[in-house]
């Protein structure tokens, strides 16, 4: 009996840990393309090499056309969506309580999220990893697979077209992540299991942050931490937005070059 048990639970676990080799494997290609492009075949600067590994039609936001007025444009924007999208006092608030702090929390955003944050997160490093990481790898999966798809998407000629749509997905798994990470300290915000339909209501569990921050003594700077994300994700936000007008003036700019 306990061996058709455990035969069974690791049926249920296979596909976790066919995704786990699936990535390494990925892994392990990037890492290898990265050292015969860098290392072995290229002269010139390292950090060159590195650059145009990674952006190799310099179509990342390094590489947009800044201006002064431009960059002034930036920094206001930035300054605004911070003020918008950062409440005065984040723990006086319920996730997604206000409309303009729903553009970056919303529930179009928040179901893909979650499915990297449980199923490709907890589910497939909690089995093999530390209880620390275990709490750490929902949010890292949630930033680092959209994070991983623009960095694929610059490999492609025209992967300017994906920025927008990309850059917006990473600021609100950015976001997401700030939120929880305020909420360590005094758990007033629901929780959702891993089986996607038990509801926890307020303090009754502890998020992934009071374990991540707990170790270190730092469930004091909870908010702060938890602010330079929020920070982090209206700066990427902003770029998202920014992208855009940056695709339309390489359109505009490729129109005028044929034309003469």
């Amino acid at each position: 009996m306990q061996t058709t048990i455990n035969f069974f639970y690791f049926l249920g676990r296979l596909p976790y840990i066919l995704a786990f080799l699936f990535f390494g494997y990925i892994f392990i290609k990037v890492a290898k393309a990265f050292w015969e492009h860098c290392f072995l075949y290229n002269d010139g600067p390292i950090s060159k090499q590195i650059y145009n590994f990674f952006d190799p039609y310099h179509q990342s936001i390094f590489c947009y056309k800044y201006k002064w007025y431009t960059i002034l444009l930036l920094i206001g924007a930035i300054y605004l969506l911070c003020r918008i999208y950062i409440p005065p006092e984040m723990l006086s608030y319920e996730k997604g309580m206000y409309p303009a702090q729903s553009i970056l929390s919303n529930s179009v955003m928040y179901f893909p999220n979650y499915i990297l944050h449980e199923m490709l997160g907890h589910n497939v490093f909690c089995p093999i990893t530390p209880y620390w990481f275990c709490a750490l790898s929902g949010d890292f999966i949630q930033v680092l697979v959209p994070a991983a798809i623009y960095l694929f998407s610059l490999q492609l000629r025209g992967g300017l077209l994906f920025s927008p749509a990309i850059l917006y997905w990473l600021s609100c798994a950015i976001y997401d992540a700030g939120i929880y990470a305020s909420d360590a300290a005094v758990s007033k915000l629901a929780l959702t299991s891993s089986d996607m339909v038990t509801d926890h209501a307020a303090g009754v569990v502890k998020g992934d942050w009071y374990y991540i921050l707990g170790p270190f003594d730092a469930l004091n700077y909870a908010v702060a931490i938890g602010r330079i994300f929020e920070i982090i994700a209206c700066i990427i936000f902003a770029f998202a937005i920014y992208s855009a007008m940056e695709y339309v003036r390489r359109l505009m700019q490729e129109d005028i070059n044929k034309a003469y």
